[in-house]
């Protein structure tokens, strides 16, 4: 049994690494038996079709995200005074400069949990994209994006609750408006960084370089080029809500 599931392990694995360098029209399954190393039989003996296959890669993927992103509320949740107490004034209260430091600290720490790059963003456009085109793959990534949806509203409800303040708006729509924020952001960095590795080939001039170059490492997004797209979102959450 613990073989089977690393069969499948590494079928997905391969999936998401031809996803995110060749689109979703890479993934064949003469690719995918490929670069994970298995024959037509092993495949179809752990899936009975691609389909499936891209199912449980997309279910793989929001699992993740989700687990993540729970993991971070957990870890407010258990220090308390590193979430509010120690980023607000000797007073406890949370001045208009305060808050701002305070909203800005826990996202960064959340967008951290997620992963705002490269990866986030072409799995999930690719994913986006075919759930448009094909009707019944949208309705099971809907469900899956559902639970996601709720979980980062969640964690922009305690963000909001770190600083004395409550939504104004709906919180779903608050959320999807956020996500859609995220995956610009996440764009923008994945796109800046490719350019600064093939400067020639863009013809964009070397002090635009200097500005946007990252570390091949992952570095947080408060480091990110497309830091100033994600401090929209604090203006977004200041906008969609009041003092509690």
């Amino acid at each position: 049994m613990g073989n089977r599931f690393e069969t499948q392990d590494k079928l997905i694995a391969a999936t998401r690494q031809i996803l995110i360098s060749d689109g979703i029209e890479g993934c064949t399954l003469e690719n995918i038996c490929s670069r994970a190393g298995f024959t037509r039989g092993a495949f179809y003996s752990n899936f009975a079709t691609k389909e499936s296959l891209l199912g449980a890669l997309a279910e793989d993927e929001y699992a993740n995200l989700i687990d993540r992103l729970r993991e971070q509320v957990q870890k407010w949740a258990a220090n308390p005074h590193h979430v509010v107490e120690s980023r607000v004034n000797a007073q406890g209260d949370a001045d208009g400069a305060n808050q701002h430091l305070v909203m800005e600290d826990l996202l960064f720490e959340a967008l951290d949990a997620i992963g705002v790059d490269k990866e986030l963003y072409v799995i999930h456009s690719e994913l986006l994209t075919r759930s448009v085109r094909d009707a019944d793959w949208g309705a099971r990534l809907l469900d899956l994006n559902k639970e996601f949806i709720a979980e980062l509203s969640n964690v922009l409800t305690v963000i909001l609750q770190a600083v004395g303040r409550q939504p104004t708006q709906s919180i779903r729509a608050l959320t999807h408006s956020v996500v859609g924020l995220v995956m610009r952001a996440a764009g923008i960095a994945a796109w800046r960084t490719a350019a600064y590795d093939h400067p020639r080939e863009y013809r964009l001039p070397q002090s635009h370089f200097e500005t946007v170059a990252v570390s091949e490492e992952k570095t947080s997004i408060a480091d990110s080029p497309a830091r100033d797209i994600v401090e929209m979102i604090l203006i977004l959450l200041y906008a969609a809500s009041e003092p509690s």
